[in-house]
């Protein structure tokens, strides 16, 4: 396995996933305005459907190979069975639970990537920084969603939780295998096979579960398509693998947790939902969190000129 770079993201990284988060915090919205015309399950397989037609086409165009080899496929096929498993159970969850408290466990998963890394990836090590930097975040995350997060103890919401946090327990390794395919799998090729496999899944289990659903393609439905399909997922999730490939993987995915403070952010520009004192403060520990992991000044692995002039060469060949 290749050595994780463990060295502080540099602005344009920093940029750039932040992009990619209020991409995603949109999306948050997008699928709201999704399911008013369209069951969950069927939404999401039509989603994701769409995702890897369009990927399909840019790899064609891009003459870029999306078979790999064997015993990459299999990697890259445990890859979207995981991508499929955290956004079933996400749904199935949700629906058991409270929005809230499924979207602070599910939004756990930098946490659950960072115990990971520490033993799997070397060189991409847990410092106390880091580990100060994700516990301010993910208190922050705590914050923003506090008033939704109901004390229900009931069986059902208890089962949801669980269902929701092995969605982020399966994200996180997600994201770790994705690491591991640097340099051999091409994150379109990555997203393309999740997304197919994902779609057909979902649709499966939309037929099943949702027998008698109705799809209504309204103006509202097709646009919130379009940009869960174009911009979230063809975008959003190949940039964000390209970037798990290049960096550290563990300062990436922490910058994920700016993701739901988007979400809020953009809830209450767009769908009137209020704003509160105790969110502000949530969004700022989010902030203060992420910049504690992205910008630690300690590097835990000196590279050499040749070593470093390598890894620029695969990156520009990639």
């Amino acid at each position: 396995m290749e050595r994780s770079v463990d060295r502080p993201l540099d602005p344009s990284a920093i940029l750039l996933m932040t992009l990619v988060c209020a991409i995603w915090g949109g999306a948050f919205v997008a699928i709201k305005i999704n399911l008013l015309d369209m069951p969950p399950f069927g939404a999401a397989a039509l989603r994701f459907l769409v995702t890897a037609l369009v990927l399909f086409l840019l790899a064609r165009a891009q003459h870029m190979a999306l078979w790999q080899t064997a015993q990459d496929m299999r990697l890259v096929a445990l890859l979207a069975v995981l991508f499929f498993y955290s956004n079933f159970m996400v749904y199935v969850g949700t629906a058991q639970t409270t929005s809230g408290r499924a979207t602070v466990f599910f939004y756990s998963q930098p946490v659950f990537f960072a115990l990971l890394a520490h033993y799997l990836l070397p060189g991409d090590r847990l410092t106390v920084r880091k580990g100060w930097g994700l516990f301010l975040a993910f208190s922050g995350l705590v914050l923003l969603f506090l008033m939704k997060m109901s004390p229900g103890h009931s069986s059902f919401t208890l089962l949801g939780d669980s269902l929701v946090l092995s969605s982020a327990l399966a994200t996180a390794y997600q994201n770790l295998l994705m690491k591991q395919t640097t340099g051999r799998v091409h994150p379109v090729a990555l997203i393309f096979w999740g997304s197919l496999i994902s779609g057909v899944l979902l649709a499966c289990c939309s037929a099943a579960l949702e027998p008698q659903a109705r799809f209504v393609f309204s103006l509202r439905a097709l646009a919130a398509l379009f940009y869960l399909s174009f911009v979230s997922a063809a975008f959003g999730f190949v940039v964000f693998a390209w970037l798990i490939q290049r960096y550290s993987a563990t300062r990436v995915t922490t910058l994920v947790f700016l993701a739901p403070a988007f979400g809020v952010l953009f809830g209450w520009l767009f769908l009137q939902e209020t704003l509160t004192l105790v969110q502000l403060f949530g969004a700022v520990g989010v902030c203060l969190g992420v910049y504690f992991v992205s910008s630690s000044e300690k590097l835990t692995i000196r590279q050499t000129p040749t070593t470093e002039t390598s890894l620029n060469t695969q990156a520009a060949i990639r």
